[in-house]
């Protein structure tokens, strides 16, 4: 199983809302969250788990996911295993992670980041991975662009965020993807 913990205010429900929606189609999900727990899927692939702060994270590999709403908190210990994916003007998350040795997958709408996006249309969005990505499977992702098709609208925020968990997790984006 795949882990992933979305890291912000808990009323902040966009990227949750987006990833909810996402993950069932590339193999499904268990989510546990503020006040319930659920899975989509037969066989969850997913295990999304939602805080309002890092946790302190003793499991072998997975990745961190940033709200832009994260909230201010004393340092915890970092695992090497995960990959930390925030958005570039993040600065709680950035400083959170700074001098910790930790991988930072950045993501916003500039070329100097890991994961931007180059275009976006009603129902559809064009990204550019910028620079090879090791994904949590051990597959290296060399530089790309791909087409992300959504049928309702998506904050850049939550494209960003569902398109890098997808990436991260080894799921191929040569087709583009469904989110």
């Amino acid at each position: 199983m795949i882990n992933i913990f979305l890291c912000g205010d808990v009323k902040d429900i966009s990227a949750t809302k987006a990833l909810l929606a996402a993950l069932p189609k590339y193999g499904g999900v268990r989510y546990s969250g503020p006040d319930r727990v659920f899975e989509c899927g037969s066989h969850p692939e997913y295990l999304l788990y939602e805080y309002e702060k890092v946790p302190e994270i003793r499991l072998k590999h997975g990745m961190v996911l940033f709200k832009n709403s994260i909230l201010p908190q004393n340092p915890v210990p970092l695992s090497q295993n995960f990959l930390y994916v925030l958005e570039a003007k993040n600065a709680r998350a950035a400083a959170l992670l700074k001098g910790s040795g930790v991988t930072a997958v950045t993501c916003g709408t500039s070329s100097k980041e890991t994961l931007s996006i180059a275009g976006l249309e009603e129902g559809s969005a064009a990204l550019s991975l910028q620079r090879t990505l090791k994904a949590l499977n051990g597959q290296m992702l060399e530089p790309h662009d791909f087409t992300v098709k959504f049928s309702e609208p998506r904050s850049p925020h939550q494209l960003l965020m569902v398109c890098a968990a997808l990436l991260i997790s080894g799921k191929d984006s040569s087709n583009g993807f469904q989110i």
